[in-house]
């Protein structure tokens, strides 16, 4: 297919999740107040620990006291982590349930872009959604973050290109064993876990911690964190930079492997008509 052909199909694609998104009204509106449900429990605690306006043991294992900067970049991250999971993982599922995955497979589209770009509309209006929940943060609970907008952006693009890989794999398991929810509730929580969404990973046992060290997400947060709200990174910058970049490549590349392998796999059993 040409570049033409292929940009039509993701702007077709754009254009049904936009019309769908808009169809409820009610999603912007959770937009206003999501952060503040799931954020408030955690701001509330640190304010039970903290001292002297700063919690000591969290600024031992972080370096500084910004736990609410912490928490929210955290959240932040796990947005577009929850997007890549879900928006890819859940759209065959989706697709197979409205008994459509095998009619559109059959055109020579390809298969890897017809579900990516299932993700493309979500990773646009996510983007939308943090803009909004940290202006929200920032008056409900004070959070303020450096200038280096740019090069949180520069970090954010590769960090994004391997979640989408990550999704790719996770969306492979979902077409061959034709469940959704419990692939992508593991896999997020897994990764949600070892990565350091919510607290910082050097609290972790080594042996643990090394889990968290072949999860790219980890730099994604590290980075973030350190160049937005000043928090100690584990490595320069530069150098958890360069490591993202080859998780990023690594993510796409394997992702992409194991998906064709198993969509191949799925046609010549002819499991692609059933949910």
């Amino acid at each position: 297919m040409t570049i033409k052909e292929n940009f039509n199909i993701l702007r077709a694609r754009f254009i049904i999740s936009a019309k769908i998104y808009f169809r409820y009204p009610l999603n912007f509106i959770l937009t206003l107040f999501d952060p503040i449900i799931w954020l408030s429990p955690f701001y509330f605690m640190s304010k039970a620990f903290e001292v002297g306006g700063k919690i000591s043991g969290f600024e031992s294992y972080t370096g500084n006291s910004d736990f609410v900067g912490f928490m929210v970049i955290g959240y932040m991250m796990s947005s577009y982590m929850g997007v890549a999971m879900w928006s890819i993982g859940f759209s065959l599922k989706e697709e197979m349930r409205q008994g459509v995955l095998e009619s559109n497979w059959s055109t020579p589209a390809n298969r890897i872009l017809l579900v990516v770009s299932q993700s493309i509309f979500r990773f646009f209006i996510t983007t939308l959604e943090i803009i909004i929940t940290g202006v929200t943060c920032h008056f409900a609970f004070g959070f303020n973050i450096t200038p280096d907008i740019l090069k949180a952006v520069t970090i954010l693009i590769p960090g994004i290109i391997s979640l989408i890989g990550i999704g790719l794999i996770v969306s492979s398991f979902v077409l061959i064993t034709k469940e959704a929810n419990t692939i992508i509730d593991i896999s997020n929580g897994f990764i949600s876990a070892f990565s350091g969404s919510y607290f910082p990973i050097n609290i972790l046992p080594r042996a643990l911690m090394m889990i968290s060290f072949i999860i790219p997400v980890t730099y994604l947060n590290d980075s973030i964190r350190g160049v937005l709200i000043g928090q100690s990174t584990f490595l320069p910058l530069k150098y958890e930079f360069i490591i993202l970049i080859g998780f990023t490549i690594i993510s796409i590349i394997v992702g992409g492997f194991i998906f064709n392998k198993i969509e191949k796999k799925c046609r010549e059993l002819g499991l692609l008509s059933g949910h």
